[in-house]
């Protein structure tokens, strides 16, 4: 019994009572226990020296006391060469982390180092290694794990070196990597000692193109905890006995992190501009005020569209369960710069969202954006103007739970690409987790249906149904994203950049959220925000008025209809029916794809009569739901009704105002479906 008290408290000295033993043999030369920090500074309990800290951070729960959480952006410690520890032919360092991400290419826990000549690295990689790195008679040798350190886990790490034996990595007390080698230390005593970032820019490592990947500052994503530094090396045993003594089950304060999406739930129709927050040390980057966002809600249903800074406003759906559909930007590449889109511009510089109808009618959207290379350069831009490529996107939502994208490209070149399937996946998860292998169901117009699969292969989209306009995303999920394309469209797999052993689905985490300047990067874990592909469509493209070509089609998501409901919706936005106006005084100008409308207007200001119009639907040009947009009506009352049946209003149609510098415009939306020919009639209302 006494010999195991005894024991037990020698290891407790050896942790917890270094001043009185370790330290006044010189075995420790530094010690951060990081539990205050005063004016910017943290203190090394052995020199009393205060070294300055910069960046965002914050002190959290530790091992011990409290500990250091980094940032992952802008984090460091730094001490000046002369006030480092001198260290000889032997030393250790030893540390205690808990990593919330793997950072974007090995980053020091700390390091004084010329890297490749001279100093020490100690450090962690991107999918999670351990390293000590160490110049040797100036030869830069490297001691890597094998292992890999988990997520959000408390995990004990030593390296040590000795001058005759090389080189050790211990995690959680145990032996995880050994490179023998022998010779004399190259100290780097005029580098600065860092702690948590590199001292220089470091490129993130797994580009999908090196020459479209320039280096970025980072730090560790991590919280680090009684970070030592010893003049001398480390026995196997004392390793141990300081693992057992310190080891604990708590959990680091590192929080879930879930893309932010609004209230869960059902939600009311209409556009709300929000800021939506990320996590803590994301959300600190930003400069932008309360109302950088947009989420648009539909009435009792838990869909939802999100337009946020962490997808550069790229739109989102949002399904019941949380999970994330997305879609590409225009875009356009060259091989000296990579592409160019909206997800180079990380801090969303060129990239902006407003909201211009938002109604009980509908609602309309606008981002705009220019796309830009990593190097923050412009694509096709005109010589003599100056203009580069530059995009207005609209998007219109109604209450039956669809929108209408249209694309409008102002370029003095050619037209930029403008769709791909994105599916967006949180930190956490894998493309698999996300979608089905059976990951899309094609349709065609008349119903005809085929769901293909990413199980075996890469699946040939072109093998059916003939002439595919209709894209079902088969999420994990009860609701499913789908879109809607006009007929000419080519539908392919994404069938670039895929990996094997890793996913069935190429997959990248350079977007969204990431702040790297990077045109791809290689996922290496489900560590952060992520994307994957699925297929491109290839919409038609028209030219419109002047430099500007357009492309639209629809958005929505289901969780009931059938391939041939899916194909009567696309009949009627593909062959609308022609409306027949009874009477003078409004002038039909026809139906508007990109807006899913048709559009009318009035000879004078405001509506004094009723006004009758025909509906000719068949089978062939269907009616699945109807917008009305009617110019100059004026601001008045007005009643529907449905071949002289009178319709109720917030159940059977919705109107809503906009006025505009020439007057004010009424749209009416009708809840009705028919493949037969009705008669509407819209009266103004007294007062």
């Amino acid at each position: 019994m006494k010999r195991i008290i005894l024991i037990l408290f020698l290891s407790f000295s050896f942790v917890f009572f270094p001043l009185s033993g370790l330290a006044q043999k010189g075995k420790i030369l530094a010690w951060w226990k990081f539990d205050e920090i005063r004016k910017g500074q943290v203190k090394d309990s052995i020199s009393g020296l205060k070294d300055e800290i910069s960046g965002n951070f914050k002190l959290v729960e530790g091992v011990s006391g409290q500990g250091l959480k980094l940032d992952g952006f802008t984090t460091v410690i730094k001490r000046k060469p002369e006030l480092a520890p001198k260290l000889g032919s032997k030393f250790a360092i030893e540390a205690w982390v808990a990593l919330a991400a793997y950072p974007w290419n090995w980053c020091p826990v700390v390091a004084q180092e010329e890297e490749g000549k001279k100093g020490y690295y100690f450090g962690l990689g991107p999918r999670g290694e351990v390293a000590l790195k160490v110049a040797v008679n100036g030869r830069w040798v490297e001691c890597v794990s094998s292992e890999k350190l988990p997520l959000k886990t408390w995990a004990h790490l030593v390296g040590t070196f000795d001058e005759k034996e090389g080189i050790k990595i211990f995690i959680n007390g145990k032996l995880s990597a050994e490179l023998k080698t022998q010779g004399q230390f190259t100290p780097a005593t005029e580098q600065t000692l860092v702690i948590g970032m590199n001292r220089t820019k470091r490129l993130p490592s797994d580009p999908v193109r090196p020459f479209a990947t320039l280096p970025a500052w980072f730090s560790l994503d991590a919280i680090i905890d009684e970070l030592k530094i010893y003049g001398q090396s480390l026995s196997d045993k004392e390793i141990l006995v300081a693992y057992q003594a310190s080891q604990t089950n708590k959990k680091p304060a590192i929080p879930d992190r879930r893309m932010p999406s609004g209230p869960a739930g059902p939600g009311r129709f209409g556009a709300y501009y929000t800021k939506l927050s990320f996590y803590e040390e994301w959300d600190a980057l930003w400069r932008s005020g309360p109302y950088s966002d947009v989420v648009v809600q539909f009435d009792n249903s838990p869909i939802r569209v999100v337009f946020w800074r962490g997808t550069r406003y790229s739109p989102v759906w949002v399904m019941e369960n949380g999970l994330w559909m997305a879609d590409q930007s225009a875009e356009s590449f060259t091989n000296q710069e990579g592409c160019f889109e909206h997800m180079q511009d990380t801090k969303c510089l060129y990239s902006h969202v407003r909201i211009i109808e938002n109604t009980p009618a509908r609602i309309v959207v606008h981002w705009r954006y220019i796309p830009v290379s990593v190097y923050q350069h412009f694509s096709q831009v005109d010589e003599i103007t100056g203009w580069p490529d530059a995009i207005d996107e609209y998007y219109t939502f109604y209450p039956d739970m669809l929108g209408v994208r249209k694309v409008v490209m102002w370029t003095s070149g050619e037209p930029l690409g403008p769709q791909e399937n994105i599916v967006l996946c949180h930190p956490g998860q894998l493309p698999e987790d996300v979608v089905d292998l059976e990951a899309m169901t094609l349709i065609n117009l008349k119903g005809e249906a085929k769901t293909h699969s990413w199980a075996e292969k890469l699946p040939d989209l072109q093998s059916g149904p003939k002439k595919a306009v209709i894209q079902v995303i088969n999420l994990k999920s009860e609701w499913k994203p789908f879109e809607i394309f006009e007929p000419g469209c080519r539908i392919t797999v994404f069938g670039i950049e895929l990996r094997k052993g890793v996913s069935r689905f190429p997959w990248w985490n350079h977007w969204p959220v990431a702040q790297i300047p990077s045109d791809g990067r290689y996922a290496q874990a489900p560590d952060r925000a992520s994307h994957f592909s699925l297929a491109w469509a290839r919409p038609p493209i028209h030219k419109g008025e002047g430099q500007t070509y357009w492309a639209n089609w629809l958005y929505g998501a289901t969780n009931k209809k059938s391939p041939q409901e899916l194909a009567l919706l696309a009949r009627s936005w593909i062959s609308p029916p022609k409306l027949v106006v009874i009477g003078a005084g409004l002038k039909n100008e026809g139906y508007d794809p990109g807006q899913r409308a048709y559009l009318l207007s009035f000879d004078q200001e405001g509506m004094k009569e009723p006004v009758k119009i025909k509906v000719r639907a068949s089978k062939k040009s269907p009616v699945v739901n109807l917008c009305m947009v009617l110019k100059n009506a004026g601001e008045k009352n007005f009643k529907l009704s449905l071949d002289g049946q009178e319709l109720e209003k917030g159940k059977d149609y919705n109107l809503g105002l906009n006025r505009n510098l020439q007057g004010t415009d009424l749209v009416v939306w009708i809840n009705k479906k028919s493949e037969k020919p009705f008669l509407l009639e819209l009266r103004p209302e007294e007062k």
